[in-house]
């Protein structure tokens, strides 16, 4: 049995084998996904034996059969656990960087608590730095990913209600007249410009070229859970207006982006989109189990459309967490230092000159500033436990990177996170100012 560099294949003991997976498991790997992730037990959950046959195929834009791992039981020649890595590019603050993203992690009941998806998470992390990339994330259950390094450190949906028979919305006002078409690959060019606009206030954002797009616009078949329709709104004219895509699913329709042109209202499109929506949901309705009674706009916790909508928006669902993992904070902040000079100079600590000793308790590192240029950033040894002058016990350090919470927001929680000085405080909330993100990744 030849070995590769990341240690598979790997004889688990007790007739288990932890391999990577071939395109002749797509069958096996699509049924094991259907009913290990299913809400319901016993009814297999079909959309997600779609996506895993999508990711299996050879046709996504960055999946392999080969990202899949599988732990097979030699003796009964079935998949007892098994999970993927699907490779993209993220931006922080524009600049991109490497992203490896572990999904589909599933394990039989009956092999739980045996430490397959640690082995198989060693796997694709090493996979996932052989390529470069800098971060890991993952999206799943409270608590569990912390085991392999994981903080919950970035905004994961957050969500308003558009309710149509609500006052107001059945029969909200709209100016000027506009028109609906799916998009093509042909619009790509503008699907991006537009996709910038949605994206432009978020620090995070995942970056699309146009493989990608045509991966968006046609790579996830019919009936697979991220299979989403993207929708062109042009005016009579047939000049570009926005554009929204649109998940329908059972008995949930929602959006997760949507964006005007420079210099066109926000809320006539949300209004003109509301309106059309309610159109294709009553249709819907005619033949669907469960009806379709609202309109999710899942923008994340803030959008510029909750702003236009208003009041014609109901509930707020605050946003639950992605997972993230970086192996090696010194690697990133070297790598987005453009960005963390960009945030000084604008800050009141322009020019700024000093040091900023990061004391993560079990290892350090140092940033070096001269006239608001970093000029070093290295690990430094402690001359005692409490060298430093800024300190984060564990993962929590990622909430600040991330700009999803502020050192004292996390003080309040964690005692052991502070810093010694009112100017370190005011420093690393220049460098990282708390901004949320709403990320949507390649699936």
């Amino acid at each position: 049995m030849t070995v590769d560099k990341y240690g598979l294949p790997r004889d688990l003991g007790d007739g288990l084998l932890l391999r990577w997976a071939t395109a002749a498991d797509t069958e096996a790997i699509a049924t094991f996904n259907a009913h290990i992730h299913s809400d319901t037990p016993g009814e297999p959950e079909e959309g997600l034996a779609i996506w895993t046959r999508d990711l299996m195929s050879g046709q996504h834009p960055t999946v392999s059969p080969d990202d899949f791992t599988v732990v097979v039981d030699q003796n009964a020649g079935t998949i007892v656990s098994s999970l993927n890595l699907i490779s993209q590019v993220w931006t922080y603050e524009g600049i991109p960087f490497g992203v490896g993203r572990p999904e589909l992690v599933g394990t039989l009941p009956e092999f739980r608590r045996r430490g397959l998806v640690r082995r198989q998470m060693e796997a694709v992390h090493a996979k996932s730095a052989a390529r470069g990339e800098l971060v890991q994330a993952i999206t799943g259950i409270p608590w569990y990913y912390r085991l392999f390094g994981y903080e919950m450190t970035l905004n994961l949906g957050g969500s308003r209600l558009y309710v149509w028979h609500f006052r107001g919305n059945s029969s909200a006002e709209t100016a000027g007249a506009y028109r609906l078409r799916r998009a093509t690959p042909d619009d790509i060019p503008l699907l991006h410009q537009l996709y910038e606009v949605h994206a432009a206030a978020s620090p995070l954002a995942c970056v699309r070229d146009e493989a990608i797009w045509r991966h968006q616009l046609a790579g996830h078949s019919e009936g697979s859970v991220h299979h989403r329709q993207y929708w062109l709104v042009e005016t009579d004219a047939g000049e570009p207006f926005g554009y929204f895509n649109l998940f329908l699913w059972k008995h949930i329709m929602s959006i997760e982006e949507v964006a005007v042109m420079p210099g066109h209202s926000w809320r006539e499109l949300g209004l003109y989109v509301g309106k059309v929506l309610q159109g294709m949901a009553d249709e819907h309705n005619e033949t669907a189990e469960k009806p379709v009674r609202t309109l999710i706009f899942r923008l994340g916790d803030e959008h510029p459309m909750y702003t236009a909508l208003g009041r014609n928006l109901e509930r707020q669902d605050k946003p639950y967490a992605w997972y993230l993992r970086v192996p090696d904070v010194g690697a990133f902040l070297r790598h987005v230092v453009p960005a963390l000079e960009r945030r000084l100079a604008a800050s009141v600590l322009t020019n700024h000159t000093g040091e900023l000793k990061l004391n993560f308790y079990r290892h350090h590192l140092k940033l070096t500033f001269a006239r608001g240029q970093i000029t070093e950033i290295a690990p430094y040894t402690p001359q005692n436990f409490e060298d430093g002058q800024a300190f984060f016990p564990d993962q929590t350090f990622l909430h600040v990177l991330f700009g999803h919470r502020s050192l004292a927001e996390l003080n309040h929680v964690r005692a052991d996170c502070f810093a010694r000085d009112a100017g370190t405080e005011v420093l690393l909330n220049c460098l990282f100012p708390t901004r949320h993100s709403s990320l949507f990744p390649l699936s």
